[in-house]
């Protein structure tokens, strides 16, 4: 006899209805705090199990890059590629950007070289309305696909794509275009490459205490801090909202400002323009998505004003300052919810996010799974086609 899974558990479901309305009330840094220190591994892998891990790895991109799917998978089916920044070997930004935003543009262009031999690229929204209407391009095809909308990928992606013939989709957070703004996990990582550990006095006890809940590195000097370092610290603290994130940079840059951490050059511009947007979409190669207004990860926490004007909002924007229709989207940080999904499903033709993965015609094409590329992991045409396989140990 089938017994109903709640009879056996009441208490433990009570604890759960419980635990989850005490953290409504809790500050959010704390929940996620509490989430991580109950996830967190207890154990660290040695170094010698490292190098071991790393080698079979690498053994292993070797084999899958002669026999993964980019040669045997029939079509149709559809490879979606998510790149951030370019930037070239030596660029200044490079030094406060996380490992796993970046290309260099030389890479790039090997990217797409590689990448032409075994799939047919295409515009990711042509792709959906030919799939919507019973017929999808034959074969394997590739659609190549920017997040966040940041200038280099007018300074040097752009060319790139010119001299490839590459067509592209790039998603913009509409208020930000233009703007001097910075997203959280880049005021984090430059506040920590000039921190020092004397600056904590500076503090009060309630940023500290939150800091150190989340795990931000705050006893090392910055200098002393691997890019890697940091990169934990940043994946940490996506386990709370934008919201408070840029909250508590405000009070850690403040602690800062003696030593002119958060001082930025006025020309110093990290995201694309409008004129810049107008001269890429009038060469026909790329097309532009939405990524929401405000780069807003849409919880259930959102109000339906906030979800409508973040998610129809950001289209209108952008289709009165490009005057093109603006038929995709891109839930930032791969967030979403009912609600949410239900208004982007209404105003667009296709969303991604972030599964990882390849699409295929009879998936949703509201959650459509991409593979981010970076050059840690795709540096060599071997390692670049391990990576696109989708196989998560790669």
């Amino acid at each position: 006899m089938d017994i109903p899974v709640q009879s056996v558990y009441p208490q433990r479901r009570n604890q759960a209805a419980h635990e989850s309305h005490s953290q409504t009330q809790r500050n959010p840094i704390d929940v996620a705090a509490a989430t991580l220190s109950h996830d967190e591994p207890r154990a660290e892998s040695s170094a010698r199990g490292h190098v071991i891990k790393q080698t079979v790895k690498s053994a292993l991109r070797g084999v899958v890059a002669v026999i993964g799917p980019h040669r045997w998978r029939r079509g149709p089916c559809l490879l979606v590629l998510t790149y951030h920044r370019v930037l070239p070997k030596g660029y200044p930004a490079r030094e406060t950007e996380q490992p796993g935003m970046l290309v260099s543009p030389a890479l790039l262009a090997m990217h797409f070289e590689v990448l032409k031999r075994h799939f047919t690229p295409v515009h990711l929204d042509d792709w959906l309305r030919a799939a919507k209407a019973g017929d999808p391009p034959p074969g394997r095809s590739l659609a190549i696909t920017f997040d966040d909308g940041w200038r280099d990928n007018y300074d040097h992606a752009f060319p790139v794509l010119q001299a490839a013939g590459m067509p592209a989709t790039i998603f913009l957070v509409t208020d930000m275009v233009g703007s001097h703004y910075q997203f959280w996990p880049n005021r984090l990582f430059q506040a920590l490459k000039v921190w020092e550990p004397r600056y904590d006095e500076r503090l009060d006890d309630e940023t500290r205490r939150q800091l150190a809940a989340l795990g931000v590195p705050l006893t090392c000097v910055g200098t002393d801090l691997t890019c890697e370092q940091i990169d934990t610290a940043i994946a940490r603290c996506k386990a709370t909202d934008d919201a408070s994130m840029h909250g508590l940079l405000d009070r850690l840059e403040a602690a800062l400002s003696p030593v002119g951490a958060s001082d930025r050059p006025e020309l110093d511009r990290d995201l694309v323009s409008w004129a810049e947007v107008r001269t890429m979409a009038a060469s026909g190669l790329v097309r532009f998505g939405s990524h929401t207004r405000r780069h807003t990860r849409l919880l259930d926490s959102l109000s339906p004003q906030v979800l409508d004007d973040e998610i129809k909002g950001s289209r209108r924007l952008l289709e009165a300052k490009i005057n093109q229709p603006v038929e995709l989207f891109c839930y930032p940080n791969g967030d979403t919810s009912d609600p949410a999904y239900r208004r982007v499903k209404a105003a667009y033709q296709g969303a991604t996010c972030t599964r990882r993965g390849w699409h295929a015609p009879r998936m949703d094409p509201y959650m459509i799974r991409r593979i981010g590329v970076h050059e840690d992991v795709t540096g060599t045409p071997s390692a670049l086609l391990a990576r696109v396989s989708g196989w998560r140990a790669l």
